[in-house]
């Protein structure tokens, strides 16, 4: 199995020499630089063999930089996209390094190699063994541009499971899109996303179900509806509050139906009653809270308006009061407790400047503008004076209003930003304040309390 991406390389000299200088970064920059960095020894080099998997297509390897900047000179093209550097990714243990290599020569002859010239360098230096390919932008038959658009992207990747397939090697089925990098960096740390919640929806609902069923009774519970129509290609899971389904196999393959229904008769019958009689209630039960946010602890006074709202938004999460452990039942409102500190941090600024509405939020917004470019105006007057200062009692002193000026600054633009977050989500939190209600109100919600074994339970 093989995973292929491609990117382009178009910046200038400077930073292929500063990259050149640094061949332990990731990514390179220039036509030179990732040369260098797809023919670094320590990473194509095999300690127990001593042999390196460097090769050349249409060029050689060792004068491959020189080569390829001769045909742009030939043509005239030497600005613009340099080359294209692309990955063919193989999993731990599955190929040697010299089947990785073999695979990356071919995929790179029949991408480019009738009319490009291509560097492949085999990688080493991690459990999982990868190519990197490092294709000409200008033609060597005619100068003409290699087009990198996204047929040329499905084309690299149809001719790699194509070559993967004929060397009996597996290919990815379902391959999944682009994932957002907060996304990807929430789910790499266990934070709550939407399809973390799913997973953790499903593997709750299966550790209680017995048959399909039960499961799809369970998942209705806790804020999902399962499709499973055997007119449909793929089965959905989609929260009750939304209309966009998203298909079961990107959560994973034991997410998909053939592995959760794997998952539900592995388990043994015996150990899933025992399990449900074991339950009083479960991981969304909700505690009783106050439905009305007041102000004092003798007055009675309700807040109201956008920081009422907030405050009640920051309650249904589970932020407010400090030491709660209230959990929001809502799909929706448990994906938003991933961004509680951005919320709570709304209310403290609405709380320091007595906001109260969306106008209120508007006004703070040109003030606060204002003060920032009073602000960075002083700041540059410093900074001038701090040039033609040669007493160091003055140049400490300039210093000093400077690093103070930079600070108010930073906070300007902290609130700044805060603000138009307080304007871009007020209608997202209504919603979900909304539904998070709805689902405390709801009969089928409070029925969640206990787990009772009945007759739809049977096998």
């Amino acid at each position: 199995m093989a995973v292929t991406k491609i990117w382009t390389i178009k910046d200038s000299l400077k930073c292929a020499l500063d990259y050149a200088a640094n061949p332990e970064k990731t990514t390179a920059s220039d036509l030179e630089a990732v040369i260098s960095y797809a023919m670094d020894g320590e990473k194509t080099a095999n300690s127990d063999e001593q042999s390196c998997y460097v090769s050349g297509i249409n060029c050689n390897s060792d004068t491959a930089s020189e080569e390829m900047m001769n045909i742009k000179k030939l043509f005239g093209k030497t600005v613009g996209n340099m080359a294209y550097h692309c990955y063919q990714s193989f999993r731990p243990g599955e190929v040697t390094a010299e089947e990785c290599h073999a695979m990356g020569l071919e995929l790179a002859r029949r991408m480019w190699g009738d009319r490009y010239q291509v560097l492949v360098a085999t990688h080493l230096d991690k459990d999982h063994l990868h190519n990197h390919l490092v294709c000409n932008s200008v033609s060597f038959i005619d100068g003409m541009k290699f087009n990198c658009d996204k047929r040329a992207y499905r084309r690299l990747r149809a001719l790699s499971d194509e070559i993967c397939k004929e060397n009996g090697f597996s290919v990815i089925e379902n391959p999944r899109g682009k994932t957002h990098r907060q996304i990807y960096l929430a789910e790499k740390h266990g934070e709550p996303t939407k399809h973390n919640l799913m997973r953790e929806a499903i593997d709750y609902a299966i550790s209680l179900s017995t048959d399909a069923s039960s499961f799809v009774t369970l998942m209705r519970k806790q804020g999902y509806i399962i499709n499973m129509d055997e007119n449909r290609k793929y089965a959905t899971i989609r929260s009750v509050n939304s209309k966009k389904p998203t298909r079961m196999y990107k959560l994973g393959e034991d997410y998909d139906l053939p592995g959760i229904e794997r998952r539900i008769f592995k388990q043994d019958y015996f150990d899933v009653i025992d399990r449900r009689s074991m339950i009083s209630g479960n991981p969304f039960h909700p505690a009783k809270m106050r439905s009305t946010v007041y102000v004092g602890r003798r007055s009675k006074r309700k807040i109201g308006g956008l920081y009422g709202l907030y405050l009640t938004y920051c309650y249904l999460l589970g932020y407010l009061p400090k030491r709660s452990n209230y959990r929001p039942l809502s799909p929706e409102m448990r994906e938003a407790c991933r961004m509680c500190d951005k919320y709570s941090e709304a209310v403290r600024l609405m709380a320091r400047h007595h906001i109260r509405t969306e106008d209120d939020v508007n006004r703070f917004i040109a003030a606060s503008k204002g003060e920032l470019d009073s602000l960075i105006g002083e700041r540059s007057k410093i900074i001038n004076k701090l040039r033609r200062a040669k007493d160091p009692d003055r140049i400490a002193k300039f210093i000093s209003e400077r690093t103070d000026l930079t600070e108010r600054i930073t906070k300007a633009r902290k609130d700044i930003k805060t603000a138009g977050f307080i304007l871009e989500h007020s209608s997202k939190v209504r919603e979900e304040v909304r539904i998070e209600q709805t689902y405390r109100r709801n009969e089928h919600i409070k029925s969640r309390e206990k787990v009772r074994v009945s007759d739809e339970w049977e096998r």
